[in-house]
Formats: structure tokens, C-alpha cells, sequence
């Protein structure tokens, strides 16, 4: 990992819980645990089990799903930075990532879905549990410009807004793997949740404890992965130097004016 990386505001939340040193280093299961357990509130499942880490090799999407919610183990190969990462997440968002977990399991258990298990809504889940940003607004411009593709209108005209009036936080542990090395093309799928003015000014652990009490409701309202807007993150004030200069934004491949793919 380059030596200046936690110095992105990307990973202000993550730095603010955890010891970046300790976290390069937590190569083994039993240090990534004892890593999470640093944190000032309980990493549980839905259930209220202590999660613990074990170490495993490749495993089904559902029965990972099945052995977070059931028994509150979480399969992971602590050397590989995205498993190192998804623990960051539950230190950072436990409530959220027992929500994502449990509602895994509720569809996994409901008739007709398919032999795979994979519904739309566990489709969304994965998406928001692999590239999910919370984006914290006091402005209700900025989740209208998000929805609605209007990066000018934020990044530009209202760039004073987006400064001061907007916080975003990757849960996604895929979303922080790749922004360990930022690239022109990163998109994020982000849920919002409104604050007032006084939020920004509060220490990490309360915003973080907000954001996490308030994205529970997001997760079940989850049930198309199209429920999750796109928000390229180099765009985002202080993420990226390139876009000082407005005609950044002018790159339609990145920031495009409305969705590609189907729902």
C-alpha cells in the first residue's frame, strides 16, 4: 500500500477507529480480531453474536451469508486486503453489515429464488456490501444532484455545498480495496441519509454511530441494485487533485448523464 494513502480523506473514518500501522500489519486472523475489537461499540451479528474471524479459503456466496447470520463467523483470508477491509467495515458499520447479513439469510430462506439463491434484492445487497458509500447531506441539493446524474450542478456551480455540506463514507470493502490505487472511472453506489449543520462538527465515533443507526432502514429498503446511485468518487471536493480544475467534470465516460445496463 503506498506509504501516503491513509491520508485520503477516503479513509478519514476508518483512520479515525483503527491504527492504520497495526491494520498493514494484521496479515493473520488473530490480529485482524483483535484489530476489530479496538473499536467502541460491539461487533455483532443480528442475532447479537459476537463475530469472530475465521480463516478460510474460497467459499459460496451463501453459505458465507448463512455462517455470518447463524453463527456470527465471518470466513475470511486475513492477507488479502479486501478481507481486511470487510472487517474494517463491520468495526466501522456493525449494525449495517449484520442488516446486509441477516437480510442475506431471510431470502436465502423465502421460496423462489434461484438454484444460486441470487434475488435482485440480494443482488443490491452485494453491490451496497462491496461498492456502498454512505453520503451524509445537510443540503438537500446534494442527494437531488446525485440521484439525477448532475455532477456540474454539485462538483461546480454548488462546489460550496459539496465542500461543506456533504460527508461520504465507503462501507463497500471492494470500494476501499480499489482506493488503495485511485483511478479515473471509480463509481461508488451510495445511499443517503440526511444530518443537520452541527453533524460535521461531532468526533468520529457519534458520526459514525449516526450513519450506522440510520443506513439499518436503507438496507431494507434495498430491492433492486438500480435503489443505489452512482456517484464517482474522484469527482467528490478533496479526492482527487485533477478536479480543482472544473473541466474535469467535462469527461462524459465518467461522469455520465444517466444509468447504462438494465435493472
Amino acid at each position: 500500500m503506498p506509504p501516503d494513502i491513509w491520508n485520503h480523506p477516503a479513509f478519514a473514518a476508518l483512520t479515525a477507529l483503527f491504527d492504520p500501522a497495526a491494520l498493514d500489519r494484521a496479515s493473520g486472523t488473530p490480529a485482524l480480531q483483535r484489530l476489530m475489537e479496538t473499536v467502541p461499540w460491539p461487533v455483532v451479528n443480528a442475532s447479537g453474536r459476537r463475530l469472530r474471524l475465521v480463516e478460510s479459503g474460497a467459499v459460496a456466496a451463501a453459505d458465507y451469508e448463512r455462517s455470518v447470520d447463524g453463527e456470527g463467523v465471518l470466513k475470511v483470508h486475513a492477507a488479502s486486503w479486501h478481507d481486511r477491509f470487510n472487517a474494517c467495515a463491520w468495526g466501522l458499520f456493525p449494525r449495517t453489515k449484520a442488516a446486509i447479513s441477516a437480510r442475506h439469510a431471510r431470502e436465502l430462506e423465502q421460496a423462489g429464488a434461484g438454484a444460486n439463491g441470487r434475488t435482485r434484492v440480494r443482488d443490491a445487497l452485494t453491490v451496497f456490501d462491496e461498492d456502498g458509500i454512505v453520503v451524509a447531506a445537510a443540503d438537500p441539493l446534494v442527494e437531488d444532484a446525485i440521484r439525477n446524474f448532475q455532477w456540474t450542478r454539485l462538483f461546480v456551480e454548488s462546489r460550496a455545498v459539496s465542500r461543506a455540506k456533504m460527508l461520504c463514507v465507503p462501507i463497500g470493502h471492494a470500494l476501499m480495496e480499489k482506493l488503495r490505487d485511485p483511478f479515473v472511472g471509480l463509481t461508488a453506489k451510495a445511499v443517503f441519509v440526511p444530518v443537520d449543520d452541527a453533524f460535521f462538527g461531532l468526533p468520529w465515533n457519534e458520526k459514525l454511530r449516526h450513519l450506522d443507526e440510520r443506513c439499518v432502514a436503507r438496507v431494507d429498503e434495498l430491492v433492486t441494485p438500480r435503489d443505489l446511485s452512482p456517484l464517482p468518487v474522484l469527482g467528490i471536493p478533496g479526492w482527487w487533485a485533477a478536479n480543482e480544475r472544473h473541466d474535469f467534470y467535462d469527461n462524459r465516460e465518467y461522469f455520465r448523464s444517466g444509468r447504462r445496463g438494465v435493472r
